[in-house]
């Protein structure tokens, strides 16, 4: 996703979830290693010279990316200038998955798929009652990506309260 692209969701996303988006302190934010374990254990099983990190509440993960010159439609249906993107080549993944406090009530309605030619753009979110969180899910993967990689990934995603500690809880 272009910079402008990821402010424009960013902006979104933060003016959708308000107040109730204020990042904890270190003492009340859920731990992600358990579920950051799990992602890397998956993605390293289909890349594995992936790189997997934790930075926050996001867990980040790519393999074999590039830079593109990617056009998006304007709403009026004309097209922007190309804006440069990190993607997934042939053979590689990326993928962004944050953990937010509440139910996701961000003004575009997941999940959603883009087509950006050279790469296919998912989002989407995963929400667990139990926690009272949910995830924001990007995934992005080429054309030849495994099906089981996919599948499992998402599988993970739906069960990701198991993998996540929640102090209090």
């Amino acid at each position: 996703m272009g910079t402008i692209a990821k402010m424009f969701v960013f902006a979104l996303l933060g003016a959708a979830l308000g107040s109730d988006h204020l990042v904890a302190d270190d003492a009340t934010r859920p731990d992600l290693k358990p579920l950051l374990g799990e992602v890397r254990k998956l993605v390293e099983k289909y890349y594995p010279k992936a790189k997997v990190t934790l930075k926050d509440q996001t867990i980040h993960f790519e393999f074999n990316t590039r830079k593109f010159m990617i056009h998006e439609p304007l709403l009026t249906g004309e097209w922007q200038d190309a804006v440069e993107t990190v993607g997934p080549q042939k053979g590689g993944i990326w993928g962004e998955i944050e953990l937010c406090p509440g139910r996701y009530e961000g003004m575009l309605a997941l999940p959603q798929t883009f087509d950006k030619r050279y790469f296919t753009q998912k989002l989407t979110f995963s929400y667990s009652e139990k926690l009272h969180h949910y995830l924001h899910i990007q995934l992005e993967y080429p054309r030849n990506t495994p099906k089981d990689f996919i599948e499992e990934f998402e599988a993970l995603m739906n069960k990701f309260d198991a993998y996540v500690i929640v102090k209090g809880k």
